[in-house]
């Protein structure tokens, strides 16, 4: 089981307070140019925008190269090619595919396609922009008797570098981190943006990544990865937290932090940094610390770096909003229920905090990282850290759902049907794995053209 250190919250630590000799300007710059990105408070309802990654299989399993979709998606109109820079550097790449209310592109591994909507003010416009997506991808991918998935990872294809797409950045972080890279070949995420405020930023980031282990219980959905059932519900998470695991990287943070500046010495504590010096993208081993030190607050150069750090919930300045990581695709049948979980979350921050915090006490933070690591093994059997724990969380998000006036809160129904059985999607694929093998997992997760509506 996944070790942690204690956390202990600080008390009366400020950024002021931060022992960085003359970086402190520098963080104090940065920050303040970061928190520029977003909005003073969102104005009415929070918008929302979703990326969901799809894996794109042979009749057998395999990872199918995605690339070979794009002439068929093209030729239904309304899209545009986008073009990005091959193994050497020339913008010579179909990367993906953009309109006006949906885009395609090319995920880490040449059998993802990752399907991104423009934002939207409730979640029945996106189901509405993602059932229209997907009903296109399913039908392009009929057209050469492939497979797409509501799945978080690659059922057969294996990380390996044959299968990573030949985008030069992807090959710069291969040679930046090494084989652990390889993992985003192979997995799929459903992941949700939703608007933020400047003055909650903190308290939301904070908040999402604490939301990680109640999202990957009710929604994991990997536990088959190389033909093979893995140890996890989530393997998605489970191997992917080898990515850099001494920095965290990768899933729920450390600890809370204290305030933007905070955020960002954080982050600027990474051992390497990625940075673009006329035009190339070159690794590095080094901190970015001392770049700082040499450069001063150049904030392209920050977004850059910290666009590669993938922790459970981020703060996305290009957007303004909070992007919610750690669930994996869902069964095509409840594929909104992420959606409508972390945005339910998210609009009930204040009173779910409150009550994890006097259900749980001053250690909660602890306590949650340790249900995280449980949570991507065991799924919905994973002891829970107080009695009715989710069912409490779950109640709260659907009230504050309600409270929107959309109607959204009907998009929970899947998880109160798991949470019921405490079974969810990647329980079910074991069951089935178990009984039937691949080709009944494939079956079970396959999206058929008359499923899309």
């Amino acid at each position: 089981m996944m070790q942690t250190p204690p956390y202990r919250e600080p008390r009366g630590v400020t950024a002021a307070g931060l022992n960085d000799g003359p970086l402190v300007n520098v963080y104090r710059t940065l920050a303040d140019r970061f928190a520029a990105g977003f909005v003073a408070a969102p104005a009415g309802p929070r918008t929302v925008g979703r990326e969901a990654e799809f894996p794109v299989v042979s009749a057998t399993g395999e990872a199918v190269n995605v690339r070979r979709l794009w002439d068929a998606l093209l030729a239904g109109g309304g899209l545009e090619a986008e073009w990005g820079a091959g193994p050497e550097g020339n913008n010579d790449l179909i990367v993906g595919l953009r309109g006006p209310d949906y885009s395609y592109a090319l995920e880490v591994g040449n059998g993802t396609v990752e399907i991104t909507t423009r934002p939207c003010h409730d979640l029945f416009e996106i189901h509405t922009l993602m059932a229209t997506a997907v009903a296109r991808l399913v039908s392009a991918a009929a057209r050469f008797s492939c497979r797409v998935l509501g799945y978080g990872i690659q059922p057969v294809s294996q990380p390996a570098l044959r299968i990573m797409a030949p985008k030069r950045r992807y090959l710069s972080l291969y040679r930046a981190m090494g084989k652990p890279w390889l993992w985003y070949t192979v997995t799929a995420a459903d992941q949700l943006h939703v608007s933020v405020g400047r003055g909650e930023m903190v308290e939301m980031l904070n908040f999402g990544n604490l939301m990680t282990p109640v999202i990957i219980a009710l929604c994991a959905n990997s536990p088959v990865y190389a033909a093979a059932e893995s140890p996890f519900c989530s393997a998605r998470e489970g191997v992917m937290a080898e990515i850099r695991a001494g920095e965290h990287r990768h899933g729920m943070i450390v600890r809370p932090f204290v305030d933007m500046v905070d955020f960002v010495r954080e982050m600027a504590q990474s051992t390497y940094l990625i940075v673009k010096e006329g035009g190339t993208i070159i690794p590095s081993s080094r901190p970015f610390t001392t770049y700082l030190e040499e450069h001063g607050a150049d904030f392209p150069a920050f977004l850059f770096h910290e666009h590669y750090i993938w922790n459970s919930a981020r703060l996305r300045a290009a957007y303004g909003t909070l992007e919610l990581r750690p669930a994996c695709q869902q069964p095509w049948p409840e594929h909104m229920a992420v959606a409508a979980l972390n945005l339910g979350l998210v609009e009930a921050a204040p009173a779910i905090t409150t009550y994890v915090r006097a259900a749980l006490g001053e250690d909660y933070w602890d306590q949650m990282r340790r249900y995280h690591a449980q949570t991507i093994r065991h799924g919905l059997t994973a002891p829970q850290p107080a009695p009715d724990f989710l069912l409490r969380i779950l109640a709260l998000a659907e009230e504050a759902l309600q409270a929107r006036g959309f109607g959204e809160e009907r998009l929970l129904a899947p998880l109160w049907r798991r949470l019921e059985r405490r079974m969810n999607p990647a329980q079910q694929i074991r069951l089935i794995f178990r009984s039937d093998g691949l080709a009944g997992l494939l079956n079970h997760a396959t999206i058929r053209p008359g499923q899309v509506r």
